[in-house]
This record gives structure tokens, sequence and C-alpha cells, in this order.
């Protein structure tokens, strides 16, 4: 029932305002009180369970402004610093949309966080985060590290009740690995290098695991992380200095079929593309800021394949991601490190989660 409603019966409604983790700057994130948002005709209001931080956030709370804006207004949302982050979210609508698209009041949702325009070649097309104008939700506009977030209805996906709401907040992460092993052509029986086996990494291994890879191998610095691989799926993890001996056995010699690469550590793209096969393609899905030389000569005459993976969609990755993991093919729960509070966020969660390695997913509880 939306807050109108309630006021016309003479009920009491939600409070007007709400906790928000708020980015003022780097190393400067804020709990504050903020007003709940005003939904527009199309949006639902949701109550947000959990939220995960994700490593962007991270890398805002450190190093930025990396994508946040400080100065001009973002040019789709108006909206600059400060801003609520968070865009790793699941909880209940409370308000639907009052144009009557959308989940009903009390569903459970992931809410869609790439935007565009809805008007430029690639929004046609439903291609939104290759939209000039993109944003994403909890950089550019208000997120879900808040106790409530407004989003579009209709491109808010729906959670079967039998998935737990925690482990529901890793359905966006899941979409980017859905997405990532999309780029890749036959992944039936193919070998798979996974460089990177952070949280991202972890979901490629457990996405391609049900998807018909052959060999998976997963490569990390961290034990315990490539522990992790081997528990989720990989049929190798070895440390880096190993890496070229273990694809030796695992492809025969030839180099792996597709290598996705999640680290974003500077100079892995490369050897990412360097150790496919002849032919093979690589994902890039890791990010950082500094340019990355390749071997042209290497790539043109091995006719090797390279393609970019961010911007996940609502229907085709999101919607996919959530039936894997309420199907039981892909399981979050022994990626979440730890559950904090919202009024801890910054100590126990953003502190905890650039202090160690073998921290890999952090959830912040707003409700209940």
């Amino acid at each position: 029932m939306s807050r109108d409603a309630m006021a016309e019966r003479g009920m009491s409604s939600m409070s007007e305002t709400m906790r928000a983790a708020r980015w003022h700057g780097r190393h400067d994130v804020r709990v504050e009180e903020v007003p709940v948002p005003e939904p527009q005709p199309d949006q639902a209001l949701v109550a947000v369970e959990w939220c995960g931080i994700c490593g962007t956030d991270l890398e805002e709370y450190k190093e930025g402004p990396v994508s946040i804006p400080v100065g001009e207004p973002h040019p789709l949302t108006g909206r600059k610093a400060p801003v609520t982050l968070g865009h790793e979210i699941v909880g209940r609508v409370v308000e639907p949309a009052r144009d009557g698209s959308g989940p009903p009041e009390g569903a459970r949702v992931i809410p869609d966080v790439v935007l565009g325009c809805g008007e430029c070649y690639w929004c046609r097309r439903h291609q939104e985060g290759l939209c000039v104008r993109h944003a994403v939700v909890g950089l550019h506009t208000d997120g879900g590290l808040a106790e409530y977030v407004a989003s579009t209805a209709r491109t808010c996906v729906p959670v079967p009740e039998a998935l737990d709401a925690d482990v529901a907040a890793l359905a966006e992460p899941t979409s980017v690995a859905v997405r990532a092993l999309n780029k890749a052509p036959r992944p039936v029986g193919s070998s798979l290098l996974v460089i990177g086996a952070g949280t991202i990494g972890l979901l490629v291994v457990q996405v391609a695991r049900v998807s018909g890879f052959g060999n998976i191998v997963a490569v990390d610095t961290n034990e315990r992380r490539r522990d992790f691989a081997l528990r989720l799926g990989a049929d190798f993890a070895p440390a880096p200095k190993e890496v070229e001996e273990v694809l030796q056995e695992a492809t025969g010699g030839i180099g792996p079929d597709v290598v996705v690469e999640c680290s974003g550590v500077q100079g892995l793209p490369c050897k990412a593309i360097r150790l496919s096969r002849r032919g093979g393609t690589t994902v890039l899905v890791g990010i950082h800021q500094h340019d990355e030389p390749f071997d042209l000569l290497e790539a043109v005459l091995h006719e090797k394949h390279i393609v970019g993976s961010a911007a996940h969609l609502w229907d085709e990755d999101v919607a996919v991601a959530v039936d894997l993991m309420a199907r039981g093919h892909v399981d979050g729960r022994p990626l979440i490190t730890t559950r904090v509070p919202l009024e801890e966020i910054v100590e126990e969660g953003f502190e905890v989660l650039g202090a160690s390695a073998d921290v890999l997913k952090v959830l912040v509880e707003s409700h209940f």
C-alpha cells in the first residue's frame, strides 16, 4: 500500500527519512539520515534487505572519485556526490509502481542497476550498458546501501522465496559471470582459464561448470581462494608460477579455448591474451585505469578474439543468474565472508574488505 493510500485511511506510514551510506569523498563514507526516495510513476520503492559491497564500491572508497561525478552532474541522472553507494541489492517491494508495471507489493526482487537513456542507437537495441549516457545505480544515482531504493519496476527481477535473501544478494555479481561466459563461443566441452579467484572469478567457475565447459583452471595468488575454486568446480587451481605447466596438462599443450580475466591487475590482461590458444577467446572483466599493451602480431597472426564484458542486462543476465541460484547450480553462500549492519559499514565493511585478500563478500543488512 502506498504512503498516500495509507494516509487516506488514517494509517501511520513509514518514516519519511532513512539511513544511507553516502560517499562524500575518498575515505569519507558516512551513514546519514536522508529522505526516503519518492518513486517516479514507473518505479517501485524497494525496502533493502541486503546489499553487497562490490570491488567498485571499495575502489571509490579507497581511490575515488573514479566513476562518481563530483563536478558536473551526471548527464542522465542529474546527480553528483554525495551519493548513496551499493548496487548488489535484494529487497522487497513496499510500494509498487503507480503505472501498474513490475512486481506487486511484498515481492522479493533484484533491482536492475544499469540505466540507459532509452532513446539512443544502443538503447533501442536493448544495449543500455553501451548508452553514451548510461548510469549505474550506486555510482551515478542513489543505490542500495540504504534502507530503501527506488527502482524501475519493469526491470526488477523476482526472486523465488526458496532462495534466501542474503544469498540472493549475489545475483548481481553472478550476472556478471553469466554475461562474461556468454561472450565465449561454443562453451560445451571448451577448456577455460579463470584469472583471479575473487568473488567474480569463483562465480565464473560455478557458471562455467553448469554450462558444460570441460577442464576449468582457476589461478590466484591467494591459497585460500584457490581452495575455494577447487571446492566450487575448478579442476585445477594453481599458483601463478605453476599456471603454464598446469595448462599444458589440462589442454594437451594447446592452450585454453577461453580465458576470463577477472583480477583487474595491471599486466594480467596482456598475459591472458598470450595464454589463450590460437583462435581462442579472451574475455576481459577486471578493470584498472592504466594502459595495457599486448602483442599485436601474436593476436593478429594467431587470430585471437578479445572482448570486453561489463554491462549486464536484467533479462538476459540477472534473470538467468537468479534462476541458476534458485536451482542450486550456483551457490553464493560460501563466498559470504561476513555480514554487517549498515551502521558499521565503514569499520567492519570497507576497512575489512580492503585489508585482506581472504575476505570475499561483505554483505550489509539494512532492515530487520
